[in-house]
């Protein structure tokens, strides 16, 4: 059963190493702010449904709504149309590497404000984290803002903290629901606030959505919002945390691999070294 699970954490993984690059491809006709709305007005509806049927969708204590709305805008609204916005100025690869930033900031917030233990080599993967991400966003130059892909990446890197107020809220309030009951009302009122922006943004028209972006939105949608997410809980409940989380390291790998042959994005020796730092810094952060 563990190499049946294993499959499905490896099928997972490349889901959602190909939505970077399936986002890059949809942000050639539609706006970020867009592409975001017509994800989640897919993929909200298709996870209560499921979760209606699967008997998860229960009610919520109103005195929990404050707290959900929260979630619903570090971890749809805001995380989406940030992460879709720095897609427009950084690659799909740099993209992969620093939204995993988001184990640091967690790390962080919890020594301030829960006093979570900070061990010595917790410490170092900050900074060792820390250091692959300035290799990464600086591309050797001392002048950052030269980099082309700056504005891309600090935009991630922002990402990455949106994601750690929702990871360390989430917490808290997975004591008291199901993750799918939580998930479910997290897409609901995420998908209603990405509203004003799809409006500020200019509506586009669905009708008018060429093949190519009607696959990525049910690529983003329905694959990694749906699909991914379901396998990746099932195999959460069947296998250890910290062997399901090893797992999300493949991820910049994978997407590295699918940027170069469908994209043409080229690695080049700072994004190479600097990912490889961070990814060692994170790891290190999360274990220890």
């Amino acid at each position: 059963m563990q190499t049946i699970y294993a499959s499905l954490l490896l099928i997972t993984m490349l889901i959602w190493a190909g939505s970077f690059i399936f986002i890059k491809i949809g942000l050639r006709e539609l706006g970020p702010y867009n592409l975001a709305f017509y994800r989640f007005l897919l993929a909200s509806p298709a996870l209560i449904l499921l979760t209606y049927f699967r008997d998860k969708l229960k009610s919520v204590d109103t005195r929990d709504l404050p707290a959900i709305i929260i979630l619903a805008l570090t971890g749809v609204t805001l995380l989406y149309v940030i992460q879709f916005l720095a897609l427009v100025y950084t690659t799909a690869t740099n993209a992969s590497i620093l939204i995993n930033t988001a184990v640091i900031f967690v790390a962080i917030i919890s020594f301030l404000c829960y006093n979570e233990k900070f061990t010595r080599l917790k410490s170092f993967g900050v900074i060792l984290s820390f250091i692959g991400v300035i290799i990464i966003v600086s591309k050797g130059s001392i002048e950052f803002f030269t980099s082309r892909t700056f504005i891309g990446d600090v935009l991630m890197i922002f990402d990455g903290f949106l994601w750690a107020i929702y990871t360390v809220l989430g917490k808290k309030l997975l004591k008291r629901y199901h993750p799918e009951t939580l998930t479910a009302y997290v897409f609901l009122f995420g998908s209603i606030f990405l509203i004003p922006f799809a409006f500020y943004e200019g509506l586009a028209n669905p009708l008018f959505f060429s093949t190519t972006t009607l696959i990525s939105i049910l690529y983003l949608s329905i694959l990694c919002s749906v699909f991914a997410y379901v396998m990746w809980y099932t195999a959460l409940s069947n296998m250890e945390a910290t062997k399901v989380a090893v797992y999300i390291y493949m991820i910049p790998l994978f997407t590295a691999i699918m940027a170069y042959f469908v994209l043409g994005e080229v690695i080049d020796i700072y994004t190479a070294i600097g990912g490889f730092v961070t990814i060692i810094g994170v790891y290190l952060t999360e274990r220890y």
